[in-house]
């Protein structure tokens, strides 16, 4: 929308253009009821249209309205003329900060000046419970008397607030407000505001910190070539010391500027007032600032005690060395340290301090033996071997006792075996209780804490509590249990519990990796992600309050096992790689296929000449179509695929746009298959598999709950044509399975463990009882059934049952030639001849860290 001079918005007489940004166009004009000029600020016509921008444009006039002091741009009416909205403001005669700093670095004086102004403006609307969140140089104008004046609250919040004369006034944005949305400027974000997390008063002390660090610079703090990577700087990184950027500034006024940019709210000013007078007794007393000799804290911002600035450059110009800021909780700013204690090319499958504090246990398989147990020291670079038979570390008692899982498996989150305990110096294992999973010493170092079958916790063994998850660790004092579970949705959520059950809090986390109580027991730290995908895991840190906080992200995915006295941590960076390769029966060669590290098989051509796969990486994934020869790769699209037709020509996908759609491999154009009969709501996306007969007439579907797997709800489904889906299976089973030749029957391990065929028309089921394997594939002439045995082994045997006589034949047995940090072999697909073969792998390679420093 261009408005032309002359034009009148209610009372408003437009004059000329002043400039725009992306809440709206802004107008100088003149006021004809009281022949002043104004600004006058409008909502493009394209915009109006958003009721999501429509609200904070109108939200920006009320906060605004309802701020009077000399450092904020007055807003003086607002208002709708033929469909155009508007609100007219203060006219400032001057011009922005940001043409200010483009010059180049401010000086000192006028930094401090304008600096104090722009503070006093934030407190005044901090104290009417009002928080700007986009406070950049842009929206800070300056007159021509050098009077400072933040402008344009199109991103302003209201908090709680108790002042009478703002408790009525609604949110800028209401929906907008909670954690998970991000608003404002990427550059001058504060990090909590980077991370779509609730904001307060502090976000915009962070942000005043970033452009006073740019007044006393030239350039800004946090700069990266692209704005993920500037989020990434102002979330993760420090920016260079303004010691070294702006060497002349004097020390009072770096503390100043990196309590700001605290990345902890916490350490940030208790309120933009404190911060307002500072800079007003730093002003006052800058000569002696300047003069002053610079020293270094030596506590961090966290532990500053705020001394009025006249004290604060007293002591500095006089106690050069007395350490004034020693007397808190660090006594140094150094980012956290990292030590490896381990060297060799493996899997570390368990860890823990000893009771000394210096001795570290753990357990890690290395090439193809199996887990095994270890000691080292953490000052040492050596590590030795316990006499001990396969096993998973569990735990370290305070009695120097160690907890163990006795098994062949190297996959320390899925295995399952003998719990045993055994003295730290090696022996005969005696064990404890069968069918176990995780385990924790009791602070008495006599008792365990078990979680074993179904993932049924236990305290003492054999007592079973109400409590069902994995990894339980009981607190330092005993009167805690965290442990791993899911909640009444099925979601996976990391619960703190007393000794009784009862829920004392608890943190949804889509995927979990190691715990470990702080030795006060105040926080539960573990490894985990919330976006839902195992290789995005950061450290973090949940209080008894229930209070979640970072405490370290890496670029790698990170298992934390234990945190012993100082909050050292034994930490092991390293994500999982999922492959998979495809080989021929009585060929000892495979071709890799992996794609991007995250790639899942979901059919095999008919010939075995294509491979249909899953990629589930955060960059470039969906569905792929790739030749067994690795010669070829074609992208599908970003779709979940499901299924792969029994000509090639078509791949079945879903999303939540569109629940069931056929994708052509060739020309033509993509197919909506009805969901009609489909025991789910529409509008969401199918989790689950898809197989047709072998004459393509019908179409199974295998449905299952994405969240919670198997459940109630989940059946296998089969389309007749265009007929609507009508169920096969009882509720609760489904999962993969074969199809017979004829489309009449299909083959499926139901709910507890037994193979099952049900008939596809009606009538009764058959079910074979002992068979441990599950169907992938129905022979030709419908003779034989071949099927997989367990996933979690370095090995998959794969074996064929005679349907009609039960005798059972081997068929093959697949597994990577490198079996270094293998833990699983995953799901194996046939061939319609039985002759090709594709299987999916992971492959964890890490190392043990010991991390000095972490709060």
């Amino acid at each position: 929308m261009n408005l032309a001079a002359g034009c009148r918005l209610g009372p408003y007489e437009v004059l000329s253009p002043l400039g725009a940004g992306g809440m709206g166009e802004v107008y100088r004009a003149r006021d004809t009821r009281l022949g002043r000029e104004v600004a006058v600020k409008v909502l493009p016509e394209d915009l109006a249209r958003d009721p999501e921008r429509l609200r904070r444009f109108e939200g920006e006039a009320r906060a605004a309205s309802a701020l009077t002091d000399p450092h904020i741009v007055a807003v003086y009416d607002v208002g709708e003329e033929d469909s155009v909205h508007f609100f007219a403001s203060e006219l400032v005669d001057g011009s922005d900060l940001r043409r200010l700093i483009d010059a180049g670095p401010v000086p000192l004086k006028k930094a401090l000046d304008l600096a104090e102004q722009i503070a006093s403006g934030l407190a005044a609307a901090h104290e009417k419970g009002i928080i700007h969140r986009d406070l950049k140089p842009e929206n800070v104008l300056i007159t021509k008397t050098g009077i400072a004046k933040i402008a344009d609250f199109g991103l302003a919040k209201l908090t709680e607030s108790t002042a009478r004369d703002v408790s009525q006034l609604p949110t800028t944005d209401g929906h907008q407000t909670t954690a998970g949305v991000v608003m404002g400027t990427v550059a001058y974000m504060s990090p909590e505001q980077a991370q779509g997390k609730a904001v307060d008063f502090r976000t915009d002390q962070f942000s005043f910190g970033t452009v006073l660090y740019e007044m006393l610079t030239g350039r800004r703090p946090f700069a990266g070539a692209s704005p993920p990577e500037t989020l990434t700087a102002v979330i993760r990184e420090e920016p260079e010391p303004l010691e070294k950027a702006a060497p002349a500034v004097p020390a009072p006024v770096r503390w100043i500027v990196e309590r700001c940019l605290a990345k902890d709210s916490a350490e940030r000013f208790s309120s933009t007032s404190d911060l307002a007078k500072e800079l007003q007794d730093l002003r006052s007393h800058l000569s002696e600032a300047i003069r002053a000799p610079a020293v270094a804290p030596a506590e961090t911002r966290r532990s500053r005690r705020r001394l009025p600035l006249p004290a604060a450059v007293a002591l500095a110009a006089a106690s050069v060395g007395a350490g004034y800021f020693a007397a808190g909780r660090r006594t140094s700013n150094a980012p956290p340290s990292f030590r490896a204690l381990t060297f060799r090319r493996g899997t570390i499958t368990g860890a823990r301090f000893g009771p000394d504090g210096k001795s570290v246990y753990y357990s890690a398989a290395y090439g193809s033996e199996p887990s095994r147990v270890f000691v080292t020291r953490i000052d040492g670079t050596e590590s030795a071997p316990l006499d001990l038979p396969p096993a998973i570390l569990l735990s370290v008692s305070q009695k120097n006792e160690l907890a163990v899982l006795l098994t062949n498996e190297r996959n320390p989150h899925n295995s399952h075996g003998t719990l045993a305990r055994v003295a730290a110096l090696g022996g005969t294992p005696r064990p404890l209780a069968t069918d176990a999973i995780d385990a924790d010493w009791a602070p008495d170092g006599e008792q365990m804490l078990l979680s074993r079958g179904a993932s049924q916790i236990e305290f003492p063994l054999g007592h079973p509590l109400a409590l069902r998850g994995q990894d339980p660790r009981f607190s330092p004092a005993g009167d805690h249990i965290a442990f791993a579970g899911r909640d009444e949705r099925g979601a996976q959520v990391e619960q703190i519990t007393d000794v009784g059950g009862k829920i004392v809090t608890s943190h949804p986390i889509e995927w979990q990796f190691g715990k470990a109580w702080t030795p006060d027991g105040k926080e539960l730290w573990f490894t985990g992600s919330e976006s839902g995908a195992g290789y995005d895991r950061a450290l973090y840190a949940l209080s008894l309050t229930g209070k979640l906080r970072l405490v370290l992200r890496a670029p790698v995915a990170l298992t934390v096992w234990d945190v012993g006295s100082d909050r050292r941590a034994l930490l092991s960076p390293g994500a999982a790689w999922l492959g998979i390769a495809a080989g021929r029966a009585g060929s000892p060669k495979e071709q890799p296929l992996d794609l991007l590290g995250r790639t899942f098989p979901i059919a095999l051509s008919a010939d075995g000449r294509w491979v249909l796969a899953w990629e589930r990486r955060e960059v470039g994934g969906g569905a792929y179509l790739r030749s067994t020869d690795g010669a070829q790769t074609l992208h599908l699209g970003s779709d979940e695929p499901l299924g792969l037709s029994p000509d090639g020509a078509w791949v079945l996908t879903s999303s939540k746009a569109d629940p069931l759609r056929l994708i052509p491999i060739g020309p033509g154009l993509p197919r909506q298959i009805p969901t009609s009969g489909l025991g789910r709501p529409p509008g969401g996306a199918i989790a689950g598999s898809a197989r047709w007969s072998r004459d393509g007439r019908r179409l199974f579907l295998s449905q299952r709950d994405p969240a919670a797997g198997a459940t109630p709800d989940s059946r296998i489904y089969v389309r007749d044509g265009d007929r609507p889906w009508r169920p096969i299976t009882p509720g609760g089973i489904a999962g993969r399975f074969a199809v017979s030749p004829d489309g009449r029957k299909l083959a499926i391990r139901d709910g507890s463990g037994v193979l099952t065929v049900y008939p596809v028309d009606g009538g009764a089921s058959v079910s074979f009882a002992g068979e441990t394997g599950t169907p992938i594939l129905w022979s030709p002439d419908g003779r034989w059934l071949y099927l997989q045995t367990s996933t979690l082994a370095l090995a998959s045997r794969v074996y064929r049952r005679e349907i009609a006589t039960g005798r059972v034949e081997p068929w093959n047995e697949v597994s990577p030639a490198d079996l270094t940090g293998v833990s699983m072999i995953g799901e194996v697909l046939l061939s319609d001849d039985a002759q090709s073969y594709v299987y999916r792998y992971a492959r964890l390679s890490n190392e043990l860290y010991l991390a000095e420093g972490l709060r």
